[in-house]
């Protein structure tokens, strides 16, 4: 076994935790419903004001597609939003009952709904979860040298199916994304074109590897192991306002489950570091990427779902196994529109 652990953020393992993100959301569905609605009825549905409240947030992705996609979604959105309580309750179970038509922001309506007993657990549940799985090469070395930088490193990015149309043109692919650190604490990271000529298994190489970005690991203290994730997020042409639309989702997306965490062991988290950055860092990835298949799937927003891949470090000396500084080549796959594209990443240790 390493000392360094990864992970594709795609599952949550612990049912507790996955019950949680899967309220969370429902929350954000339902927000991202009050955001059409206030388009198709805004007498009948009216936001709440506040640039970072959810519903506000998918208002200005919503705006920004084409007016045909805006006229498709909004037909299939608002057929939801008027179905019977039943069919709402298949998609949405207690939180079917949040009112839509209210003025207030819908995060807020979502919170005041008492959680099952289900889903409640104590603070020591959270603080004794393990959500890494080893990724890394077998047989471990006893570290050394000190190492307090993390970065994670894009080798290539390969064209495995031009999105459709094809006989438009070659694709235009840009990389973005965000990242959480072993505090809580969210950044953006710009976006920047990788290839403006993408056919069917063409690729972008580089070396040496392409710095995504890094990480210091002497920030947030002795605790330890500590946690880090990333989001990537591909995207065709122009991303259009989609790093912005992502950055600040992924910002609610955070604060909501944090105060979710809260309501489950019935009280204020509090500071967020160790294992409970990891438990929030996990989900928040996974809630982000049901969102973006939710997107496309209702609004035909046609954008590659984002892929969050994490690192679970356990000291500044630490090494991924075989003692090495860094990991093996890992793959994740973004598929939408009819295209798709593998992404070759590693993460490095150094000093």
């Amino acid at each position: 076994m390493s000392d360094i652990t990864m992970s594709e953020s795609t599952e949550i393992s612990d049912a507790k935790v996955r019950s949680i993100a899967k309220r969370v959301l429902h929350s954000f569905i339902l927000a991202s419903e009050k955001a059409v609605a206030s388009t198709a009825e805004p007498a009948v549905h009216k936001l709440a004001a506040g640039a970072k409240l959810p519903e506000q947030i998918f208002l200005s992705r919503f705006l920004s597609l084409q007016p045909a996609q805006r006229q498709a979604a909004t037909t299939r959105v608002m057929q939801l939003v008027k179905a019977p309580k039943a069919t709402r309750a298949q998609y949405f179970g207690d939180l079917a009952t949040v009112d839509l038509k209210q003025a207030k922001p819908v995060n807020e309506m979502t919170l005041a709904v008492p959680l099952p007993a289900a889903m409640k657990f104590n603070r020591a549940h959270l603080d004794g979860l393990r959500l890494h799985r080893d990724l890394a090469r077998p047989g471990g070395l006893t570290p050394q040298q000190v190492t307090d930088k993390l970065e994670l490193r894009i080798h290539k990015v390969r064209c495995v199916d031009e999105t459709n149309p094809e006989w438009l043109g070659d694709d235009e692919i840009a990389l973005g994304g965000t990242s959480i650190d072993e505090t809580g604490d969210s950044k953006k990271i710009s976006e920047f074109t990788v290839r403006n000529d993408f056919d069917d298994g063409e690729q972008k190489v580089y070396s040496p590897p392409k710095r995504f970005t890094m990480f210091s690991l002497r920030e947030g203290g002795e605790s330890w192991p500590k946690s880090y994730f990333v989001t990537l997020v591909l995207a065709e042409k122009d991303m259009g306002g989609l790093a912005d639309f992502l950055n600040r989702l992924l910002d609610a997306v955070k604060s909501h489950v944090i105060s979710a965490l809260g309501a489950a062991i019935g009280g204020v988290i509090g500071s967020v570091g160790g294992p409970l950055a990891a438990v929030i860092g996990a989900a928040v990835g996974w809630i982000v990427g049901q969102i973006f298949e939710w997107l496309e799937s209702w609004w035909s927003d046609d954008v590659f779902p984002p892929k969050t891949v994490s690192v679970s470090i356990s000291s500044l000396s630490a090494r991924f196994a075989g003692g090495a500084t860094d990991s093996t080549n890992n793959v994740v796959r973004f598929s939408a529109h009819g295209g798709t594209y593998d992404l070759t990443y590693d993460w490095r240790v150094y000093a």
